[in-house]
């Protein structure tokens, strides 16, 4: 009889424990920046920034392109080597995305004279320092986009990772392939 309660207490404590050990982890009295995180230099957006609805809309694209991804690179000053480098490495995480590069978009967001940039038709520019760029602007926040930010924005035009130009190209792939995956839209 002993033993039939041992396992009948094992059993429970098997299915019942991992989501007691969750909620005591999550709701426990420690700060949460003792947690271990994410390694890398992303920084999730929270909340989500929502970019003004047809904010990349143009008469010219397919009907379908307001529900692909967009690898946005934003930046106030002028575009010189640097972002010409920043915009060339995007490029390449963007084509390395083999099959899902229908999913993507790549879309460079910049303040001041009109940049001289590569020929690449694929390339979405947009101006921050108009009318229809300003609340973008606001949203984003000037002080961050001196040095260039890049964004990954989801098909419903939010905000959700954040990274400094200088990140590896490996992570910027291999987040982007894991949110692809994981999204049934785009």
């Amino acid at each position: 009889m002993k033993y039939k309660s041992f396992v009948f207490w094992l059993i429970g404590l098997a299915c019942i424990g991992p989501f007691v050990l969750a909620a005591i982890l999550y709701y426990g009295p420690w700060q949460r920046s003792v947690l271990p995180t994410l390694p890398g230099v992303r920084e999730l957006v929270q909340p989500p920034i929502a970019l003004p609805p047809g904010w990349f809309d143009e008469p010219s694209t397919a009907a379908d392109d307001r529900y692909r991804w967009s690898l946005i690179y934003a930046r106030i000053a002028a575009c010189d080597q640097q972002c010409v480098g920043d915009l060339t490495r995007l490029r390449q995480v963007y084509l390395a995305l083999g099959r899902d590069v229908g999913r993507v978009r790549r879309v460079y967001l910049y303040t001041g004279d009109e940049p001289q940039l590569p020929d690449d038709r694929e390339l979405l520019v947009r101006r921050l320092d108009d009318d229809r760029g300003a609340p973008v602007l606001g949203l984003l926040g000037e002080d961050r986009l001196r040095a260039g930010r890049v964004y990954i924005a989801d098909p419903a035009g939010n905000l959700v990772v954040s990274y400094p130009p200088s990140a590896e190209q490996k992570e910027l792939l291999r987040d982007l392939q894991r949110l692809l995956a994981a999204s049934r839209t785009g």
